[in-house]
Formats: structure tokens, sequence, C-alpha cells
């Protein structure tokens, strides 16, 4: 779940795709099939889009891959040939608002030690 901090920052590059791509809350509401209201409660930082929507925000706004949803604590997610969606660990653990420094660090080197066994193994 997006941290406050995330939401503001969402709001604030989300009006700022809206100004420039001329299209109004209304107008983006309509397109994405939902209400006015959750569009402006997006715009006022009270909520935030879940990542599929932000993605999908994205595109019709015409913005960057992962401009947005980076934003949210996001991670943009590729699709492998087989439609599996695919993230790296380290992107993962990056973005997470929830985690500080130190569980960040302890997080990846984990990972690292488990790619190390594995590796190992083969």
């Amino acid at each position: 779940m997006p941290t406050t901090d995330q939401r503001g920052a969402f709001a604030e590059a989300l009006q700022e795709a809206l100004d420039d791509s001329r299209i109004s809350g209304r107008a983006l509401a309509r397109e994405l099939g939902i209400s006015q209201a959750a569009v402006a409660q997006w715009l006022r930082g009270e909520t935030a889009p879940r990542p599929a929507r932000a993605a999908q925000v994205e595109r019709l706004l015409g913005r960057d891959r992962g401009s947005l949803t980076k934003l949210l604590g996001f991670v943009a997610v590729d699709d492998d040939a087989d439609g599996k969606p695919r993230v790296s660990v380290t992107e993962a653990v990056e973005v997470e608002a929830r985690l500080g420094p130190r569980e960040k660090a302890l997080l990846l080197a984990v990972y690292r030690e488990l790619l190390r066994h594995y590796a190992s193994e083969a």
C-alpha cells in the first residue's frame, strides 16, 4: 500500500500528465471505466490506483512505462515469452517503501546467498 508521500507524489505527477495531455480527470475516468470521484481522490492524494490501473493510466496519458507506477512504489513488470510477469528481486526490494535501508540490505544479502547456493548445486 502506497504511503502518504507516495500518493502525494503520484497526485502531482498525474495532474502534470493530465495537463500535458490536455485530458481532464473526467475524461480519464471515462476512458478507464471508473468513477470521476476515484480519479479526484487520486488527484488529492487520498487514494491510489492499483498497479495494473496505474500502468493503464501511464499508457492512456502517453507516459513512459513506470513513470507513474514507480512513484507509488510499484515495480514495472515485463512479461516473459510465456506471458508470466517478470520483475527482478532487486527492483522489488528497492521500491518497497515499508522497508528501511537495513532491511533492504538484509533481504538482498539473503537473495544473493540463495543464488550462490543454487548455482553451486547445478
